[in-house]
């Protein structure tokens, strides 16, 4: 089967453009006004004693859901929301 082309007597549709990028940078938009999406705290700020609390966490999780290499949906989000709930408990 065939097919052919649709004539159509509207417009073409403009393309489109890429999004802004503005996290971390400073650019300019179409109106040539910057962005700046910087914060005042950086992702490597971490709490005092966050990596020995997560280690330890994650531990517990895999002794409790164990360690596989394949999970179901309920075990990895199970693990996840463990770990979680354990950080928010030490904030």
């Amino acid at each position: 089967m065939k097919t052919k082309k649709y004539k159509s007597k509207e417009k073409a549709l403009p393309k489109v453009e890429d999004p802004v990028t503005t996290y971390g940078t400073t650019v300019a938009n179409s109106n040539d006004v910057a962005i700046s999406n910087l914060s005042s705290e950086s992702f490597d700020d971490k709490p005092e004693g966050f990596d020995a609390c997560y280690a330890k966490l994650k531990a517990e999780a895999d002794e409790k859901f164990g360690v596989k290499e394949l999970m179901t949906v309920d075990e990895y989000f199970g693990k996840l929301w463990y770990i979680v709930k354990g950080l928010y408990e030490n904030i």
